[in-house]
This record gives structure tokens, C-alpha cells and sequence, in this order.
């Protein structure tokens, strides 16, 4: 079984448990506007139950979207993988079903434990420090 987190949303997290031919055993969907890392552990949590051990990989959705929620949708993945000695694979934002299809066909074929990166589509949109005068 492999689990499925998308934090592109400012608005909401998904999550869910797939099995190996792809298919959703288990949905998510979480409203959390501006409270992914607050949320996100908690409902991963709710989600598995005691069944940690039957999570054999990680799908998490590395871009498009919101900064931050990429990031903490990411480190979150990379930390669970590293935690629990399992492969994490990186999709890109699109239709979840196709999302959810093209992760598993990734995690199937992995080979070595790698990590994954976010990829934001654009550059970050950082104020300028402000100068004291």
C-alpha cells in the first residue's frame, strides 16, 4: 500500500492510500488554508491507523503550487521515507487519478531510496528587506 500527499493547495490537503495496481483504497480531503504543516502529520495519522507497516511507499505531488505548501508536503514525504526505510517518488500536479497512476507505476519500479524536490513552477515571490533608516 502507498501513501499519496498533496499540499500544492493553499486551500487543502489530500491524501490517500493506493494500492499496488493503483487503485484508491482510501481518500483524504483535508481544508487546511494556510495550515498545511499544522494538519498534515495529524491526518496522515488518521489516515493509516495502525497499519504503518503496510505503507511501502510514498507518492507526494512536488509542483506546481504554493510554495510552502510544496515544501511541507515534500520535507514531510522525505522525512516519512527516511523514517520508515521506504521509497518516495515525486508526480506532477494534475488530474488525481492520473497523479495517483503515474506514482505507483514509479514506486514499482524504484530500485534504490531516493528523495525528492519540489518543483514550484516559477520563482519564489520574496518581499525586499526593508531598510532602516
Amino acid at each position: 500500500m502507498y501513501l499519496f500527499i498533496n499540499t500544492a493547495s493553499i486551500e487543502k490537503i489530500i491524501l490517500a492510500l493506493v494500492n499496488r495496481q493503483g487503485n484508491i483504497l482510501a481518500r483524504k480531503k483535508i481544508k487546511a488554508k494556510y495550515q498545511q504543516s499544522e494538519k498534515l502529520l495529524i491526518n496522515i495519522d488518521k489516515l493509516i491507523k495502525s497499519d504503518r507497516n503496510k505503507i511501502k511507499g510514498i507518492i507526494v505531488v512536488s509542483g506546481p503550487g504554493s510554495f510552502t505548501g510544496l515544501r511541507i508536503g515534500v520535507t514531510t514525504a522525505n522525512a516519512l521515507s527516511f523514517a520508515w526505510n521506504i521509497p518516495v517518488v515525486a508526480v506532477k500536479q494534475s488530474d488525481f487519478g492520473k497523479m495517483t497512476e503515474i506514482g505507483v507505476k514509479k514506486l514499482n519500479q524504484v530500485k534504490t531510496i531516493e528523495y525528492v524536490m519540489p518543483a514550484y513552477g516559477q520563482e519564489p515571490n520574496i518581499s525586499k528587506p526593508a531598510i532602516n533608516t
